[in-house]
């Protein structure tokens, strides 16, 4: 909770279809009814044409009751928009060293 704002943050986001839209839908909705503007932040990115089209049924869910729904990019963006931190940036630096490191060590021959 932010203010008036009720915002949830996942780092995946299951698309199991029909099951999903209704669970979230259900949620948004007693969320606005309590006088709360739902926001939902998901760090994923979908990877089919299904995937994709429930992401943006649930989008249009949040717009429906005055609320908002970020996934993929536009999640990154809304973290970094809110907190002035570029997390994605901080997240990408860190797999690069670690990815580097860990080839430099196969390189080496060390464990």
């Amino acid at each position: 909770m932010v203010g008036n704002d009720a915002i949830q943050i996942k780092f995946s986001d299951a698309t199991n279809a029909i099951a999903r839209v209704a669970k979230e839908h259900t949620r948004i909705k007693v969320i606005a009814d309590a006088g709360y503007v739902p926001i939902s932040v998901a760090i994923c990115y979908p990877n089919n044409i299904q995937a994709l089209r429930i992401q943006e049924t649930i989008k249009t869910s949040y717009a429906g009751v005055g609320g908002q729904y970020y996934f993929g990019e536009s999640a990154w963006a809304y973290v970094h928009t809110k907190t002035g931190v570029d997390l994605k940036a901080i997240l990408e630096k860190l797999v690069e060293e670690r990815t580097t490191g860990k080839l430099a060590e196969r390189g080496t021959g060390r464990q």
